[in-house]
């Protein structure tokens, strides 16, 4: 065991040490399920090499992205300085997330850590710390900007509210105030709600669904919901999926992102997909942190060669990033 566990150990130790800055007096939880404990022991081993306090903890596997977690691993979540949590399911949309940071626990998200090669992508060859300000930057445009529109080649034009929202710097490094997901790096922020109204055409990916083959999707939005959802076999899937929550919540537009990882490609992951650079990001349900709306589920769907403009001006096109860094 220890053999098949020596590959995972370099990026697993980049986990805790450079992105969870752990020290010996760092008190760690590692949150897994039964589908992702040789992830959870790889980051255990890292933990214990630091000197750190640390508790490996498994919990149900959630049935999709976004579901609640028990109130013992709620609280659990709040008696900890740094939350690690390789889990099938992504876990940055609960409510436990959210409460432990509000109680200054610093976290980090590894959905889809079920696989035997989770710490063996290429998105961990990102260079964290030169991307960083690149991210910062983004983010801050977003903050400081009243109004967002994306438009791209394949037709999407939709133009949306973020005034008085703020601009998320997911830059990888754990901290109290957003959540790290790893290598998955983004600039992003959370529309207000009822305001997105236009058109997305989805050419690249639905992670957690499907890659998008021949047809593309296209989602039209009116005063912030989804009215229409029409394309191929992955269309009917992604609309038979939502239709299945019986929320009306989930047709939201909850999140506007960008991802800014250049070593990531387009594979069916969400951390990679979601985080390809210049791969922008129109999301389904729950609002990103900072937004409203609260639903069963939260799903990306994510477009390439796209354009985004701020107050009119535009900040990044196709791949490249406009703002001074």
């Amino acid at each position: 065991m220890m053999r098949s566990l020596l590959p995972l150990l370099p990026n697993a130790r980049k986990v805790v040490r450079l992105l969870g800055e752990a020290t010996p007096d760092t008190e760690i939880l590692i949150l897994h399920d039964a589908y992702t404990g040789h992830n959870a022991e790889a980051l255990a081993i890292a933990a214990s090499e630091v000197g750190c306090s640390f508790t490996t903890m498994q919990v149900s596997t959630g049935r999709h992205h976004g579901e609640q977690l028990s109130k013992v691993a709620a609280a659990a979540m709040q008696s900890c300085d740094l939350v690690i949590a390789p889990m099938r399911t992504n876990v940055a949309h609960t409510e436990a997330r959210r409460e432990a940071q509000r109680n200054g626990v610093k976290v980090i998200v590894l959905p889809e850590a079920d696989g035997a090669d989770f710490f063996l992508a290429r998105g961990w060859d990102a260079d964290f710390v030169s991307l960083r300000p690149r991210i910062d930057v983004l983010a801050r445009g977003l903050d400081q900007a009243n109004t967002a529109r994306v438009t791209s080649k394949a037709g999407t034009d939709i133009t949306m509210s973020i005034a008085g929202r703020r601009g998320r710097s997911l830059n990888g490094f754990a901290n109290t105030i957003d959540i790290s997901a790893g290598y998955c790096l983004e600039a992003s922020i959370a529309p207000v709600e009822g305001t997105a109204n236009g058109r997305i055409v989805v050419n690249a990916s639905i992670p957690g669904v499907a890659l998008i083959r021949d047809q593309p999707i296209i989602i039209e939005y009116e005063n912030g919901l989804a009215t229409s959802i029409a394309g191929g076999p992955e269309a009917d899937a992604f609309r038979k999926l939502l239709e299945s929550f019986n929320d009306p919540n989930v047709y939201n537009l909850g999140e506007l992102g960008v991802g800014m990882n250049p070593e990531c490609t387009l594979d069916g992951t969400m951390l990679s997909d979601e985080s390809v650079w210049g791969g922008f990001q129109l999301a389904l349900g729950t609002s990103a942190p900072g937004g409203e709306c609260r639903a069963a589920a939260h799903y990306d769907t994510v477009l390439t060669d796209a354009r985004l403009e701020l107050d009119g001006e535009v900040v990044f096109d196709g791949e490249q990033l406009l703002l001074p860094h």
